[in-house]
């Protein structure tokens, strides 16, 4: 079966006052307009006869286009956070917000987006036969613990809810239940009936079958959405995804929210000012303990319900700050304080409609921000919403994270494409006078070969002993935790016997292997540079020997580095985290100290291997990955550089040409370097 495709009219109004999504951008469009600008002068140079020059554009053309910071949003259970979502992107409503808990849908918003497939504006992908089976098998992440701890009971219910549901999804899609997973549905429009088809589950009868047969049709299988939104007011592309919560049945939602901040830009974490932070969280708190800080945004929602927010926003901050820092998380993080309610409000001119509860709250927080009001009230509700400082706070991370590094990546690159042309350009007129080149084409080759051989052998090198390192080091302290929590343990039963109640804080753990991956991630960044920096001054040596000397003021500069993700996987739910029935009865199934000790050891270094494989098979694999492509990358493209210097130049009735077409591309080259120059002074 082929992936279902659908072209008609987008039917999502825009809001009666768009023009103030606009609010809030202000610092970002200098980037933005660079980008622009560079963008115009690659083209210029892609359209050279040039066929090398003309490539190497289009591919820094491809990565402006493909530039999209991603922040992810995660969140408390009705903390309002698909209805921020939906104000950030300008369409109120157009997400569900009353998600059923079966629903595990990730949905990505992408805002003016340069890829987004010819003709698509919506795309719905399912689960895979082993995703879908994974689940049907082994009940999720929780069934898995289950499992691992012996509790076959709880094994069995949990199975049974998951059999349940597939019975409901199969009877709901008949004979193409099996045909659509691993497929995908896409449409040329999108609106609020066919999300709600694909992400919510709607009204169900006595036996599970939805009340309209549209409503949740694919809800089950469903595991991500795609939405591609043009808007105007925001000077760029960004796509914001917006995560199911963490605190699912089946722990299905954490998997995926994992996977999502995995490759985020940015944590949006979204709270309700009725609940700030409390115990019920944890799992939110785990999972935002592994970002720095200057990654993580809270936004306080639902200041409009409280009485009296002047007074009571100040008390909130402090007590979410002081849970984050008892739970070793960024305390010091940036908070913003809003109400998406305020913000839907003023987009659409409805202040009228507001609750006399809210308009007291509004009131008494406009009284306080009385400093800010512009004359339009509902420029001025949009300013109390929070959500312009909001997207200050996003956009001031994105010029100083993803933009910067695109920024800084463009600049190099175009700045040894131009070292190239104007060594390319000294080569030519020495032919030009002599007629002959210093190094051959088959020694260059050679020579070329042997530097990216022992180029890559040394990264390679360094990336092993960096992986081998940092597994002897959570091995290390995965055994030193081992030992403490089984000694607390023991001495527990010595001292109360084998009827108490008994719970171990894994958050030590947690804060050892944080350390332990962030100290990798500072060795890794030095010694990827010094192996790139060896290999960049090895290059310039070669441009020495086959020009015959050194060419003033040449200079290539060394390949990024990569990005190092955050360690999210650290803080997935393990079994010391639970406090549910079955974790009492895999207490109270076992009978003397030395067998509940040896069970609760084997339990912990099962679980804690579990966290240590996947962060190396998953983030650091991945990370290694995009340094050696990277590496591979900059080898080839001074390859075929170098290999240019070592052909025959053109003839002297020749060189007037040659050297206009040079002087053209450094001039596009330059506009290039000019654009992204004014916007790093």
């Amino acid at each position: 079966m082929k992936d279902a495709t659908e072209n008609t009219g987008n039917s999502v109004q825009r809001p009666a006052n768009a023009h103030l999504m606009a609010m809030g951008h202000e610092d970002l469009r200098p980037l933005t307009d660079a980008f622009t600008e560079a963008r115009t002068a690659l083209r210029r140079l892609s359209e050279s006869d040039d066929a090398r020059y003309s490539k190497r554009a289009g591919i820094l053309m491809r990565q402006l286009d493909m530039f999209e910071p991603n922040v992810t949003l995660v969140g408390q259970v009705k903390a309002g956070k698909t209805a921020l979502t939906n104000v950030l992107v300008g369409s109120p409503g157009l997400l569900p917000s009353d998600v059923n808990p079966w629903t595990t849908v990730v949905t990505g918003l992408h805002l003016n987006s340069r890829t987004a497939p010819r003709g698509t504006k919506s795309e719905f992908s399912f689960f895979d036969h082993d995703e879908w089976n994974r689940l049907v098998q082994t009940g999720g992440r929780l069934g898995e613990l289950a499992e691992r701890a012996g509790t076959g009971d709880e094994v069995e219910r949990i199975q049974a809810q998951i059999v349940k549901m597939r019975d409901q999804s199969k009877a709901r899609l008949g004979a193409s239940f099996e045909l659509l997973l691993g497929k995908s549905h896409k449409y040329g429009y999108y609106d609020n009936a066919l999300i709600e088809r694909y992400v919510c589950m709607g009204e169900t009868d006595e036996n599970g079958m939805p009340l309209d047969n549209k409503q949740g049709r694919f809800a089950d299988i469903t595991k991500s959405a795609e939405i591609f939104i043009d808007m105007p007011e925001y000077p760029g592309s960004i796509c914001l995804r917006d995560t199911p919560g963490v605190n699912d049945t089946f722990m299905v939602r954490e998997q995926i929210t994992i996977r999502s901040l995995r490759g985020s830009e940015i944590c949006l974490v979204v709270l309700s000012a009725h609940q700030a932070l409390n115990t019920t969280d944890m799992a939110l708190v785990r999972l935002i303990s592994n970002f720095e800080k200057r990654q993580i945004i809270l936004y306080v929602n639902r200041i409009d319900e409280l009485p009296n927010p002047s007074m009571q926003i100040p008390e909130i901050r402090e007590s979410i700050m002081e849970t984050l820092r008892s739970k070793n998380a960024p305390y010091d993080a940036e908070i913003v304080f809003g109400s998406a309610k305020w913000a839907e409000t003023a987009l659409t001119g409805s202040l009228n409609e507001l609750s006399e509860e809210s308009q007291a709250a509004l009131f008494d927080w406009a009284e306080a921000n009385n400093h800010i009001a512009p004359e339009d009230p509902n420029a001025f509700l949009w300013m109390l919403s929070g959500v312009p400082d909001l997207q200050r706070a996003i956009n001031k991370r994105i010029l100083e994270g993803s933009g910067k590094r695109l920024l800084e990546n463009i600049r190099s690159r175009v700045a040894n494409l131009t070292a190239e042309v104007a060594a390319e350009r000294n080569a030519r007129q020495a032919f030009a006078v002599t007629g002959e080149v210093k190094m051959s084409p088959a020694e260059m080759r050679a020579e070329v070969e042997k530097l990216a051989q022992g180029s890559m052998s040394e990264l390679d090198g360094a990336t092993e002993r960096l992986r081998v390192d940092l597994r002897q080091r959570l091995d290390k302290l995965q055994g030193s935790f081992l030992r403490r929590a089984t000694d607390a343990l023991i001495a527990h039963l010595e001292r109360n016997g084998e009827q108490d109640s008994w719970n171990y804080d894994a958050t030590g753990l947690r804060v050892l292997l944080r350390s332990a991956y962030f100290q990798f991630a500072a060795q890794t960044k030095k010694e990827v540079a010094g192996v790139y920096d060896k290999s960049t001054n090895a290059i310039l040596d070669l441009y020495t020997r086959a020009l015959g000397e050194e060419l003033p003021g040449l200079k290539i500069t060394p390949p990024p580095m990569a990005q190092v993700p955050p360690p999210v996987v650290v803080g997935k739910t393990i079994a010391l985290d639970l406090a549910s029935s079955w974790w009492k009865k895999w207490w109270g199934k076992r009978r003397g100290i030395e067998a509940i000790a040896a069970d609760y050891a084997g339990l912990i270094e099962a679980e804690v291997a579990a966290i240590i494989d996947e962060l190396e098979k998953t983030q650091i694999a991945d990370m290694f990955g995009s340094i050696s492509s990277t590496m591979v990358e900059f080898l080839n493209e001074q390859r075929e550089a170098l290999m240019r210097l070592t052909e025959d130049g053109p003839a002297a009735s020749e060189m007037h040409n040659f050297q206009v077409s040079s002087h053209a591309t450094e001039e596009a080259l330059g506009d290039v370097l000019t654009a992204l120059d004014r916007v790093a002074a």
